[in-house]
């Protein structure tokens, strides 16, 4: 039976019949021009990619007859696609762009495939090619976990030294670093090259690179450039390497502005943090330091650091040669040890005569300026009326970003109740992050309790910002706080004028722009000791 037989009978059988009728019509002014296989230049016959990320099946199609309609298809990538030319276009066509995008799940298993590509025209007639796709590129830059921190101190002593510690991984491998050194003492245009530099790590064909090596520094004072970059297997590309510089100053002991307490183990843990680890201390007077730290459980070792992203160059520690004596070198020191659990210590430091001591103290005796309030109980008193009867809200706090209403309650600790947590806090790398700790409030703003930071960048530390709360039928106020913070340093009459309130504590929200790393975070905040560290979750 002919083509045109099969119309004239189809157009029995009503409407159905009549856009058949129309198909065939069409059909039938497709007509054959050389009766040849359609045309297929692939772009690429091979796309390397990685999960995650999609490929491009692109090429020119062509055919004199007309192209009906392109298969893709490749079951081990799910990826079945028609792409009817006809339906799209209304008609075939002569030539056409190929140019289809395709993700790679995530969870895809497999290394290599093979996508059908075939070619039907308006006569039936097919062309078939494969595209090979490998998930063997790299597209991801490697990044450093562990470096120094962008600016080091190294004291000058008759062997100078300074340990170059890093350590960078890729998803893939890490093919080589680089790595400089330079005297820029005399200032940065006119830099000397250090001897030995540069020079040139290769990989071990793994995804991670560990370096440590103890570099001889002069004896005097002088300014080191370290800038060293790591490249992966698609080195030749830019976006496929990473950098970091430090710079290195040789000197004498100095009073530095800012010491950290570390109470992790590795530089993993050390580097692994959003914001507070190490603790940041309180700098009290030249070469003296203190910290008030919360020891969960005992044995517990601490040290104090010069530096935030590494053990070394300054770690003060006692001395492994004399333990009541505190050394700097982290190649030569122990650890203080921390031996009473669910204990507060006291720990103080003094760099320039090389001592510190430890004082214990219980959690009942600690003080906050919320200790007296029942958390999730109804102790917010809503208007800050005190006249007639109150308003009683439920009083809660937690991070707040976007006004009271969004704020993230936390859950007090069950075993000391001046910690706060709040759990699952989930990020990705590149987020900003913008938001201070605030009580909820049914009527939106209201600052019954606040805190703010020192530092919006790097926040160290969480110091009150909200009321002083008179003694009423529902919890005793909170002067007790005042006068162990700031002694009669305050006039609490004048706390409420929040100029006043700014000569104490600056009004700075947690404002960090392009978090390096991502991931589920656990935010923990000591209303006694002003701290918070927002950690991964384990």
């Amino acid at each position: 039976m002919n083509l045109i037989t099969k119309c004239r009978r189809a157009s029995f059988i009503g409407l159905p019949a009549l856009l058949a009728l129309t198909a065939c019509s069409n059909d039938n002014e497709w007509k054959d021009v050389d009766g040849g296989v359609p045309g297929l230049t692939l772009t690429t016959s091979h796309e390397r990619t990685e999960v995650g990320r999609s490929i491009k099946i692109a090429g020119k199609v062509t055919d004199k007859d007309g192209i009906a309609s392109i298969d893709l298809v490749c079951h081990e990538l799910q990826l079945n696609k028609k792409i009817n030319i006809i339906e799209i276009y209304g008609e075939p066509l002569k030539e056409y762009d190929l140019d289809y995008a395709f993700k790679i799940q995530e969870n895809q298993e497999g290394e290599d495939f093979n996508v059908e590509i075939t070619i039907t025209d308006v006569g039936g007639r097919k062309e078939m090619q494969n595209l090979r796709v490998t998930l063997d590129a790299d597209w991801t830059a490697p990044y450093f976990t562990t470096s120094p921190d962008s600016e080091v101190i190294v004291l000058i002593k008759e062997k100078t030294s300074f340990n170059l510690k890093f350590s960078v991984a890729d998803n893939r491998v890490v093919d080589y670093v680089d790595i400089d050194v330079v005297d820029i003492t005399e200032g940065e245009e006119s830099p000397k090259p250090v001897e030995g530099f540069p020079r040139r790590v290769e990989g071990n064909g793994t995804a991670k690179l560990d370096f440590s090596e103890n570099l001889i520094l002069p004896s005097k004072q002088a300014n080191l450039l370290a800038t060293v970059t790591a490249y992966d297997k698609e080195a030749n590309e830019a976006a496929h390497s990473a950098t970091f510089t430090s710079l290195v100053k040789v000197q004498e002991l100095q009073d530095m502005e800012k010491m950290w307490l570390c109470d992790v183990e590795n530089e993993d843990d050390l580097n692994s943090d959003i914001f507070g680890v190490p603790v940041l201390c309180d700098h009290v007077g030249p070469y003296k330091y203190e910290i008030r730290y919360y020891n969960e459980k005992a044995g517990t070792e601490v040290c104090l650091l010069g530096q935030k992203g590494s053990f070394g160059p300054l770690c003060f520690a006692p001395s492994k040669d004399n333990a009541s004596v505190l050394g700097d070198n982290p190649d030569e020191v122990n650890r203080i040890k921390l031996s009473q659990a669910n204990t507060y210590y006291l720990i103080s430091f003094d760099t320039f005569n090389g001592t510190y001591s430890t004082e214990a103290y219980s959690v009942d005796s600690a003080i906050d300026p919320v200790m007296h309030m029942h958390f999730g109980g109804d102790d917010l008193n809503t208007w800050w009326d005190w006249s007639n009867e109150p308003w009683w809200q439920e009083f809660y706090f937690g991070p707040m970003s976007d006004g009271p209403g969004e704020v993230m309650k936390m859950t007090q600790d069950a075993k000391n109740p001046h910690i706060y947590v709040y759990e699952d806090w989930k990020l990705s790398k590149g987020d900003d992050l913008h938001f201070v700790l605030h009580n909820w409030h049914s009527h939106g703003w209201w600052n019954f309790v606040a805190w703010r930071v020192d530092d919006s960048a790097d926040p160290g530390k969480f110091m009150y910002y909200g009321n002083v709360h008179p003694d009423n039928s529902h919890y005793t106020g909170n002067n007790d706080y005042f006068q162990w913070k700031y002694g009669g340093a305050v006039d609490l009459d004048k706390w409420g004028d929040e100029s006043y309130r700014k000569e104490f504590v600056p009004d700075n929200w947690v404002d960090m722009k392009s978090i390096e790393r991502g991931g589920t975070f656990k935010l923990i905040f000591d209303a006694h000791t002003e701290r918070a560290r927002l950690v991964p979750q384990n």
